[in-house]
C-alpha cells in the first residue's frame, strides 16, 4: 500500500491503523496531530482508522508558547 506521508510517498508493507503508522514513524503522541485527506483524525479513534491506498497522511507536531 502507497500513501503520502507529509507530501513523501511511502509504502507501507500491509495496510495498517493510524496509530500502527505513527508507531513505525517512531514518532511521540505527545502534541502530535494526524490529517488525512485533510480531515483531522481525532487521537482517540487513531487505533481505529485504517489508512486507504494513496491517502494523504500530514502529522503535525503542536508547539505551545507565548
Amino acid at each position: 500500500m502507497r500513501i503520502m506521508l507529509n507530501d513523501t510517498p511511502i509504502q507501507l508493507a500491509t495496510n495498517c491503523t493510524v496509530a500502527e503508522l505513527v508507531q513505525q514513524q517512531q514518532l511521540k503522541t505527545e502534541g502530535l496531530a494526524v490529517a488525512i485527506n485533510d480531515v483531522v483524525i481525532a487521537k482517540q479513534y487513531w487505533s481505529k482508522h485504517q489508512l486507504q491506498n494513496n491517502a494523504q497522511v500530514q502529522l503535525f507536531q503542536i508547539v505551545t508558547g507565548g
